[in-house]
């Protein structure tokens, strides 16, 4: 079989609608990031507000997603992916004309729209998972997922940049309006993808309703907890989210107890690390090519906890600016491609190990576990943060990342079909 290269990707008509349609998302939700976060913070003026709507943000993914993907499981997973982008926009411009008419919205209003646009994400993301495998045949995963998210990081770049611009010309009930018409044209690009989706009449073979949904639901967890490699990608996925609380939450402490540096910092930390993300999905096809996965996932996991550790020399830069952006890219830019290249690892590997009627339960069960740890670690890094100097947090942190992937490699956890299907081989007589 000829080697699949990136030009065979784009000589797929299908998927290039869908890639449209993700770069064309990216953008939306880059602006809308930066606009809804200043947009929170007038309206309520209170971290804690912020904390709330953050959390309510989480709390669909977590709490409905799995219950979704077994309802996506059995409908029309184009439908559900252009309702999604179509309902999302309708919310955003709603509230986007409730702001522009009143000049300022109830927190209430915010928190609303918030669950609601992540409770329809709850739907949308399993759908698009269990999408993919109708327009793209396994043997392009690879080079067709790592495509599609570093055209979609460089994307997200040109919509931070362009944030800015939005907001100050226009103001953010401006940003909000772009934002909605990007779900609308991302819709649009989903509608044309011409794609032949047969949907199994479940009710026909289990029996109707509630009790089949249930069924469902139970065989996908059972399914989940049968493939090894998909458990170690849950439970790996997890954990690596929970390692990396402290950097997510932190960001404003560690620019200023560690750097002494102001939010110009975090931008430019951004940036570097969309840029790596960028060059990690871009290389991750040609590293799986010549590595196996566990190895990769190691290497680049120790790697990611070592620079974790590194910001911590941030402290020895105080007076020198130039020494203080310098470690701050670095470190950005290597941190970005080893998480880019441990994500693309795990979907391409979920991808090619699920089974297609199972893809949409078995997606939104990894994305719930990815992301159950989340607020569990986040109150505890708040109130640890109250005892404990940053830095230290950091180096806690550093430390049981490293741990966690060197076990990995320790305990030759299984990432690939191929190792399963090799422990599972008769001895020979």
């Amino acid at each position: 079989m000829d080697k699949v290269k990136y030009r065979d990707i784009l000589k797929l008509k299908e998927y290039r609608k869908l890639i449209a349609s993700s770069i064309v998302n990216r953008f939306g939700d880059s602006v809308d990031a930066i606009a809804f976060t200043w947009l929170v913070y007038m309206v309520t003026g209170s971290a804690s507000w912020s904390a709330i709507i953050y959390a309510l943000n989480q709390l669909p993914t977590v709490l409905l997603q799995p219950f979704a993907g077994a309802l996506v499981e059995r409908m029309n997973k184009k439908k559900i992916m252009v309702a999604a982008d179509l309902i999302r926009g309708f919310i955003i411009v709603a509230v986007a004309c409730l702001y522009k008419a009143n000049g300022s919205v109830s927190p209430w209003v915010l928190a609303a729209m918030t669950l609601m646009i992540s409770s329809v994400e709850a739907f949308g993301m399993p759908a698009g998972s269990a999408f993919v495998p109708l327009i793209l045949e396994k043997k392009y995963y690879s080079y067709g997922l790592s495509l599609n998210s570093t055209v979609s990081n460089i994307m997200q770049l040109v919509g931070m940049a362009s944030a800015g611009i939005i907001i100050g010309v226009g103001g953010i009930e401006a940003a909000m309006f772009v934002d909605a018409a990007t779900f609308f044209i991302s819709g649009l690009f989903k509608i044309s993808i011409k794609v032949k989706e047969t949907i199994e009449d479940v009710s026909k073979k289990n029996g109707s309703g509630v009790q089949t949904y249930f069924k469902t639901l139970k065989e996908g967890f059972k399914y989940v907890a049968a493939k090894k490699v998909i458990l170690n990608c849950c439970i790996l996925a997890m954990l690596a989210n929970a390692t990396l609380v402290p950097l997510n939450a932190l960001q404003s402490p560690m620019a200023v107890e560690i750097f002494g540096q102001g939010s110009e910092f975090l931008s430019v930390m951004g940036i570097a690390l969309i840029i790596g993300t960028a060059l990690g999905s871009l290389i991750t096809p040609k590293l799986m090519g010549k590595f196996k996965e566990r190895p990769l996932i190691v290497f680049f996991g120790i790697a990611l906890g070592i620079i974790y550790g590194l910001y911590t020399l941030g402290i020895y830069t105080h007076g020198n600016v130039i020494a203080a952006y310098s470690l701050n890219i670095v470190c950005a830019l290597i941190m970005g491609i080893a998480i880019s290249v441990i994500s693309q690892i795990f979907t391409i590997q979920f991808m090619n190990s699920v089974e297609n009627e199972y893809l949409a339960r078995a997606a939104s069960i990894l994305n719930a576990t990815s992301s159950a740890a989340t607020p569990l670690t986040s109150g505890l890094v708040s109130l640890m943060a109250k005892f404990i100097p940053v830095t230290t947090l950091f180096i806690i942190s550093s430390s049981i990342c490293i741990v966690i992937f060197a076990f990995m490699g320790i305990a030759k956890v299984k990432f690939s079909e191929d190792e399963e299907k090799i422990e599972k081989m008769p001895e020979a007589v």
